[in-house]
């Protein structure tokens, strides 16, 4: 059941240190693939990050909004994962990030095929998050950070952290979604 939150990673966003940034300073675009045309702005209520955030662990956050998502073509809402994603599978990702190291942001929302990777692949990460990786020099980007990894048409991750360097020789941490369900279904309720 979809009520007015989304769920976002915010790395940087919403936690500056330890002081958590008020809502009214965030906004959510939905509805059309342009940060510049079409589409429109949503604002946010207020913003639950996890309890244990920190050191790259936990880092996702809940948004309540102050109006529900009006459904249509263009804004959908999507379901979930509550499952490990198998090893090999093919993720998509998608953000405004960085279109490279030291490059400007993307006007329109760019996205890409990663793989599901063993979590050895990101340096020994926590059980919380999910390794992807790629072929070739494609990846999450700065500015990507709380953008999805959807598979089976179902949110599977949550942009965390790069390695390095954008599209570098390492994989990309993502918060997992079927290892935080039960704390993010406390805002759903």
């Amino acid at each position: 059941m979809v009520r007015r939150s989304a769920v976002v990673s915010l790395v940087l966003v919403a936690l500056l240190g330890t002081v958590l940034l008020d809502a009214d300073r965030f906004d959510v675009h939905a509805g059309s693939a342009s940060l510049n045309a079409g589409g429109r702005m949503f604002r946010v209520r207020a913003v639950y990050p996890h309890e244990d955030y920190g050191n790259f662990q936990h880092d996702i956050a809940v948004m309540e909004m102050k109006e529900r998502f009006p459904f249509h073509k263009y804004i959908q809402p999507i379901e979930l994962m509550d499952e490990e994603v198998p090893l090999g599978s093919e993720v998509v990702i998608s953000g405004y990030g960085r279109v490279g190291s030291n490059l400007p942001t993307s006007p329109a929302l760019l996205y890409t095929s990663m793989f599901v990777v063993e979590d050895e692949n990101c340096n020994g990460i926590s059980e919380g998050l999910m390794c992807i990786d790629k072929e070739g020099s494609f990846g999450a980007c700065n500015g990507d950070s709380g953008g999805p990894a959807v598979y089976d048409g179902k949110l599977v991750g949550v942009a965390n952290f790069i390695i390095d360097f954008c599209g570098g020789n390492h994989a990309d941490g993502y918060a997992k979604v079927s290892y935080y369900l039960d704390w993010i279904r406390q805002f759903l309720e």
